[in-house]
């Protein structure tokens, strides 16, 4: 898990003075390396927001103490197989999302659900840190249990982008349109609105975009750029936020355990301010990111109030069988939709 090299503080000087005052002992400063690991192309905008100034922030308040070794682009693996990297110690910190890990994190996906919290992204981000910490309910029953701490926790915010060239007017339009999901809460809302699901990873989307095999995706503008989607694009929604995922980068509690209490504060102290601060740099890129989709000819859906009531009634049905479904399953899923809405309205 750990990696650890060890650099002696002793100088010549030091060396000489040891020779002659045998009582003296000199300690070692040790180096924590820590492999953390992604699905995300190299130089995405997760890594320029979050990723690289959280790596850069903790070595500086380390001293140098904790190094890191940054593994992008599914060099240790794919998405799906993160969590499993991580607790096997494959991984240090992994890039953690629960949309991909359904059998072991469905509680999470809540605050994917369409509407979960306004358009200020940061009043999500710091409602789920307050739910995965300090004793919060998705702590307690699904991030203790498998093992992991969110370091850094993240929520994008999707689109529906359509790749076929079908001219979208109407909610309606979109009607039989497959559509990649990345499962979860965001597969309700995409039932709801007449879509059909289809379960794509991130890196696998421009290829079944390309194929034909989904005629759009749900995703954020500006991981439409990362992965080369908006020359395939066509239109898109431009105001209208369908889902989102949560995202996280988890330390594993065997490799958490090895830490001395002080770098287990730094390193939660670190990831709690970006976690809750970077949301400001994600709303404002998004805009900038759909503004050059338009200026690159992306034609815009904008629905008339008629469409947006049908699309807002959509996301309370998409929601409400999110939790029964979850329910009929022994999950807390209606608990846990009720404990969402809360920790987010606390969130001033």
């Amino acid at each position: 898990m750990k990696r650890f090299t060890t650099r002696p503080l002793c100088s010549a000087l030091a060396a000489l003075l040891l020779g002659s005052v045998g009582a003296t002992a000199f300690a070692a400063e040790s180096v924590t390396t820590l492999r953390i690991a992604d699905s995300l192309p190299n130089g995405s905008y997760i890594y320029k927001l979050v990723t690289q100034p959280f790596m850069e922030q903790v070595e500086k308040e380390t001293n140098g103490k904790i190094k890191f070794q940054y593994f992008p682009g599914q060099q240790l693996g794919k998405a799906k197989d993160m969590l499993k990297l991580t607790q096997t110690g494959m991984a240090d910190i992994g890039y953690i999302g629960p949309s991909y890990i359904l059998d072991k994190m469905p509680l999470s996906s809540t605050f994917e659900l369409p509407g979960a919290f306004s358009d200020d992204s940061c009043q999500g981000f710091k409602a789920f840190w307050n739910m995965t910490h300090d004793g919060g309910f998705l702590q307690e029953h699904e991030w203790d249990p498998n093992g992991v701490i969110p370091l850094l926790s993240l929520i994008t915010r999707h689109h529906v982008y359509v790749s076929n060239g079908k001219d979208i007017k109407t909610v309606q339009d979109l009607q039989g349109l497959k559509m990649r999901s990345s499962g979860g809460a965001m597969a309700f809302t995409v039932k709801e609105l007449g879509m059909i699901p289809v379960s794509v990873s991130a890196p696998e989307t421009y290829e079944s975009m390309s194929r034909g095999t989904i005629d759009g995706a749900i995703f954020p503008a500006q991981s439409a750029f990362d992965y080369g989607l908006t020359e395939l694009i066509k239109s898109g929604t431009v105001k209208k936020h369908f889902a989102g995922v949560v995202l996280t980068y988890s330390i594993s509690k065997a490799a958490w355990n090895k830490l001395d209490p002080e770098t287990q504060k730094i390193l939660l102290d670190v990831g709690k301010k970006i976690s809750t601060t970077s949301c400001v740099g994600f709303d404002e890129a998004e805009k900038k990111a759909i503004v050059r989709m338009e200026e690159q000819g992306m034609k815009p859906i904008r629905f008339d109030d008629a469409g947006n009531k049908v699309v807002d009634e959509a996301f309370e049905k998409s929601s409400q069988y999110w939790a029964k479904a979850l329910d009929e399953r022994g999950k807390p899923g209606s608990d846990t939709l009720a404990a969402m809405r809360k920790a987010v309205s606390a969130v001033k």
